[in-house]
């Protein structure tokens, strides 16, 4: 939108992505002229993937570029698909062994747990909701308590998203207000009253408003204003949970968020031991670009050393631990001038992210071990709770 005026309500929150689509003939066409890979060939390759743990759909071999004929049969077998990175992940998170799931992923009471234990987190200033009690934050019950908050009580700049949701739909940020206007960040403005009242009809489960947080300078001078997470992964086998991989987020030009399937997001594979920024990736499948500057600001990326990295790493370790029968957990964390702070925690952490960043499969032979031995852990638990479970009948 580029109209300052008053836009219409649903434009002010971020839409959901669309579906994947089918891999289309002239993709399957381009793929064989450019790389020699004739179209039984790919056919052939997407039904062998598509089988046993990877789960491979035709659109993900695709995006993979997994018909790089330089990728040996080997590297293409540690390639997951979304289905397989979700099933891979259900051994390291059973929900017999792991009954916390919910609660981590609820937004307001995780982030809000992780405050009153003194680790840094988002903080929530209000949340809309039609029956949720949140003790001591402001609650907003209807359209009309919503904006009497964002009108007298609201602390500028304000980041708002469902109490529940994933890929940032529903997500917007507001930089300041003027009167009974809002002005996002992208410079549109929307009247308080169609705002509150578009929230309300959307979201009467829970719409959560934080404080929005700014990028580190170093941060912001690569990548621009907006919030890049740096997803941290964490494992568990049963000794303490430890940093697996890391992956910078860097949102498109424009956007208020750094989700994966916006169109110009930058992946950068990070250093675990250092901090440094080993790869530069936009985009995906024949459109996919390995760069080693920020192709908006022009900035060195490649090389480069993310600030706080030790903090980093130490917030994602204690977060976790705090629920240490969980065998793998997301963060997403955002690295400010102040420090480290979580955003939000993902039980079923997306791999996608870092096999595009990294052009390798998640089970490769660096990391599989890893999961392994967290799901090995998580069957010895999950058989000692069935049969305590027994015992009790």
């Amino acid at each position: 939108m580029t109209d300052t005026g008053i836009q219409a309500p649903n434009g002010a929150l971020l839409d959901a992505p669309g579906k994947a689509k089918k891999a289309e003939a002239p993709l399957i066409a381009q793929v064989a002229k450019a790389h020699g890979i004739s179209p039984l060939r790919q056919m052939r390759d997407i039904f062998s993937m598509s089988r046993g743990a990877q789960k491979l759909s035709g659109p993900e071999y695709y995006s993979l570029r997994l018909f790089d004929p330089s990728k040996s049969s080997e590297d293409k077998r540690a390639f997951l698909g979304q289905a397989g990175i979700n099933a891979l992940n259900t051994t390291m998170n059973p929900p017999v062994a792991v009954p916390t799931r919910a609660f981590v992923g609820n937004k307001l009471l995780y982030t809000q747990l992780l405050t009153q234990l003194g680790i840094p987190a988002s903080t929530t200033q209000a949340i809309f909701s039609t029956h949720m009690s949140a003790g001591h934050l402001t609650i907003a019950r209807n359209a009309t308590d919503l904006a009497d908050f964002l009108l007298k009580d609201a602390r500028y700049p304000i980041f708002g998203k469902p109490h529940f949701g994933s890929l940032s739909t529903g997500a917007v940020r507001i930089e300041a207000r003027n009167d009974d206007m809002l002005r996002l960040f992208d410079g549109t403005t929307h009247n308080v009253d169609t705002f509150a009242e578009h929230v309300a009809a959307q979201y009467p489960g829970g719409f959560m408003l934080q404080s929005a947080l700014s990028p580190h300078s170093a941060m912001a001078h690569i990548a621009g204003p907006a919030i890049g997470c740096v997803r941290v992964v964490t494992a568990n086998d049963g000794s303490g949970p430890k940093p697996a991989y890391a992956v910078w987020k860097m949102p498109a030009a424009g956007a208020i968020s750094d989700n994966t399937w916006q169109d110009g997001i930058l992946l950068s594979h990070i250093d675990l031991g250092t901090g440094t920024l080993l790869s530069l990736v936009r985009g995906a499948g024949l459109e996919a670009e390995t760069l080693s500057d920020h192709p908006v600001s022009g900035a060195p990326v490649v090389g480069q050393t993310l600030p706080f990295w030790e903090e980093t790493l130490r917030l994602a370790t204690d977060a976790h631990a705090v629920f240490p029968e969980f065998g793998i957990c997301g963060f997403d964390i955002a690295v400010t001038d102040e420090g480290p702070k979580i955003l939000e925690c993902n039980d079923n952490p997306s791999h996608m992210m870092y096999q595009r960043a990294t052009q390798r499969g998640i089970q490769n032979p660096d990391l599989a071990p890893t999961w392994q031995a967290v799901a090995d852990r998580q069957t010895k638990q999950v058989a000692k709770i069935q049969c305590a479970l027994k015992a009790k009948k």
